[in-house]
């Protein structure tokens, strides 16, 4: 008896280390890049990933992933994309600009894009948790990208007294991008432009799979990376890459 339960213990478990040396292999298998080399080497996005963007130069990342997004295999996935506007700051003329630099027709790249626009934070947790994972289905999306997450839950309008019920709807909103990014086996991101409350930047960082902060200083973009089941780590790559110079 003391056999058996030992063969099956050594069939049906491994060791932690191993498990995390197979998660991280199984990251350096990107399925969608930014075409900066120390970017791409460092994130390794995969689909089935909630990621969360921040800062400044947040937009301008999530609007290139976007693009590239639609380029044909092996450069991209070649897919259609949902964007979930929660910060007023969808920009087609953008797309349209960066679709150039990637050798794409900006009216080809906009026609592949799905937009819904939130104007507070009930309607952004409605898109989310009622209609974006039939709309994933629909447009057989494999990237989404909602823009600015904490604004509208962070908005003047917001009550005081509403406020703990706005981080309680955030929570499960958060919860629900990582969810349906498993479930569809597509690339969620999320970006956060400015720090606006310090229990909803926890949040997310908690939830997401992939938390990533980009600054500049002295012509340098440095990258801060928290991954989960890995610890920090921080990139630094010239910041007049082509792409980044024009637009960041």
């Amino acid at each position: 008896m003391t056999q058996t339960s030992s063969a099956l213990v050594v069939q049906g478990f491994v060791k932690v280390d191993k498990l995390l040396q197979n998660e991280y292999q199984a990251l350096q298998r990107s399925n969608l890049t930014f075409g900066i080399e120390t970017l791409d080497n460092a994130l390794c996005l995969n689909f089935g990933q909630f990621i969360v963007f921040r800062g400044k130069t947040a937009h301008f990342l999530c609007t290139l992933l976007s693009v590239r997004a639609t380029l044909p295999c092996p450069l991209g996935p070649d897919c259609n994309v949902l964007f979930v506007d929660g910060g007023n700051s969808f920009d087609p003329y953008a797309i349209s600009d960066i679709s150039v630099t990637q050798n794409l027709d900006g009216e080809y790249v906009l026609e592949r894009f799905h937009v819904s626009r939130a104007f507070t934070h009930h309607q952004l947790a409605c898109i989310i948790t009622d209609k974006l994972s039939s709309a994933i289905r629909k447009f057989d999306a494999k990237l989404v990208v909602v823009s600015d997450i904490t604004c509208l839950y962070c908005d003047p309008d917001v009550r005081d007294d509403d406020k703990e019920d706005a981080v309680r709807i955030f929570t499960k909103t958060v919860q629900a991008l990582r969810a349906l990014a498993r479930q569809h086996h597509c690339l969620i991101i999320t970006t956060s432009l400015k720090p606006r409350n310090s229990m909803m930047d926890s949040i997310l960082e908690r939830v997401a799979h992939v938390s990533i902060n980009i600054e500049q200083r002295d012509g340098l973009a440095i990258a801060s990376l928290k991954r989960q089941n890995f610890p920090p780590s921080t990139i630094t790559f010239a910041s007049h890459h082509q792409t980044l110079e024009r637009f960041m």
